[in-house]
């Protein structure tokens, strides 16, 4: 799941805040329980379960493989010595932490598998010292593991807080910022938008610097909605289909409002008033979308409308 859609904001604490809202909606049947971090602190770990404790990290900077390994592999490290710690051990059972069977590192995501091999290894470790000492380590499970958990392995919950606008968190284009590569574009749908923008500024000569960055625009906005409903396929499944009803919708609107436009001369006058209400419908429908999210969506779909045969000016 790719995080900058989460916009530029994400940081720690939005990242506990989000990790801590996916384990209340997955887990809530299982008991879960958040532990605020208090002047006394929070025991080593964000909240646990039945049967399952987590911590959670989140970069904050820029790291190569290597350097987020080690950042991992620390934060991993220090936090299990706090769970298997005699202090924090006690600490454990007074908040009800009992039966657990697995301790989870939540992270936006890992480059190598030498962290699975070391929490494999303190795991075994976890294992070594409950068998030396049973009677104090009793809250953890003789089939005890460590599991690395990543943004991806909550894609479900997250869809379903950002759409219900559960946090304070509204979802951004992450490829407002992408190159695109004009001469991909199928020359039919070049074709199209051509005709369509040439129609709606009247018929003007093809070789107006404006007619050109016109068609240009277009055509990167066509190929970037291409791009983006992919990423929200993949990573936000439901508002996907959110975007895409509304999408499947409009199209027949748009189809009728031009089509059955007999005067050449309001070509311009229709196109910006379907450009103006459908990213106002956005606004209101998808209230958990960014501001330059909606108006990046809103060109994105009047381009696709442009290069096919939705948008039909005569």
């Amino acid at each position: 799941m790719n995080l900058s859609f989460f916009g530029d904001n994400m940081d720690g604490e939005k990242w506990e805040e989000l990790c801590d809202s996916c384990y209340r909606v997955r887990y809530q049947e299982d008991g879960y329980q958040k532990v605020p971090a208090t002047a006394n602190g929070d025991a080593g770990i964000e909240g646990f379960t039945n049967n399952l404790v987590y911590q959670c990290y989140y970069p904050e900077g820029e790291y190569s493989d290597q350097q987020w390994y080690a950042k991992l592999r620390d934060k991993l490290t220090k936090d299990i010595g706090k769970f298997v710690n005699e202090e924090y051990a006690g600490k454990l059972k007074s908040l009800g932490v009992k039966n657990i069977s697995e301790w989870h590192l939540v992270v936006p995501s890992y480059r190598d598998k030498r962290i699975i091999e070391h929490a494999n290894a303190k795991a075994e470790m976890v294992l070594e010292k409950k068998k030396k000492n049973p009677e104090l380590y009793s809250y953890i499970r003789d089939d005890f593991v460590i599991r690395i958990k990543v943004a991806d392995d909550f894609k479900m919950e997250m869809t379903r807080l950002v759409r219900n606008s559960c946090l304070d968190i509204k979802l951004n284009s992450a490829i407002k910022d992408a190159e695109v590569d004009l001469s991909k574009c199928e020359s039919v749908k070049v074709e199209n938008i051509k005709r369509k923008v040439k129609a709606v500024m009247g018929n003007i000569d093809e070789s107006d610097k404006h007619y050109i960055e016109l068609v240009n625009t277009y055509i990167e906005f066509y190929m970037r909605g291409i791009e983006l409903m992919k990423i929200f396929s993949r990573d936000f499944p439901e508002v996907y289909g959110d975007i895409n009803e509304l999408l499947l919708a409009y199209k027949k609107k748009v189809y009728s409002k031009t089509m059955f436009n007999p005067d050449k001369s309001m070509n311009a006058t229709i196109f910006n008033e379907i450009l103006e209400e459908f990213g106002g419908r956005l606004e209101k429908e998808f209230k958990y979308l960014s501001f330059a999210s909606v108006t990046e969506l809103q060109h994105d779909m009047i381009a696709g409308w442009l290069a096919d045969c939705s948008m039909e000016f005569r």
